[in-house]
């Protein structure tokens, strides 16, 4: 993971529940489509989570068993927000 930001992150918790909360709900396309999304938007457009942490998260969820944009979401709640970021973005996604 990359040093965060010391004045923390430019969202809050709250934000990224309620986006991916939105994208699990509303997005469609698959777990490729939903993945890509997320880079566009949270990465290149809203700039909440840095380059080097997303291309670390895409690998570690594709190493892993399972839905590749479930577990890519919770490594995002995870990067600033700990537990309780991947536990809330998991939930909501």
């Amino acid at each position: 993971m990359s040093e965060q930001n010391p004045s923390g992150p430019r969202y809050t918790l709250w934000q990224l529940v309620a986006y991916m909360l939105g994208l699990g709900t509303w997005g469609f396309g698959g777990p490729v489509a939903l993945v890509g999304f997320m880079y566009r938007d949270l990465v290149e457009k809203r700039c909440w989570i840095s380059e080097a942490d997303y291309k670390e998260g895409m690998a570690l969820a594709q190493l892993m068993p399972g839905p590749l944009a479930a577990q890519l979401a919770i490594y995002l709640g995870y990067v600033h927000f700990r537990v309780r970021g991947a536990t809330l973005v998991g939930l909501a996604f």
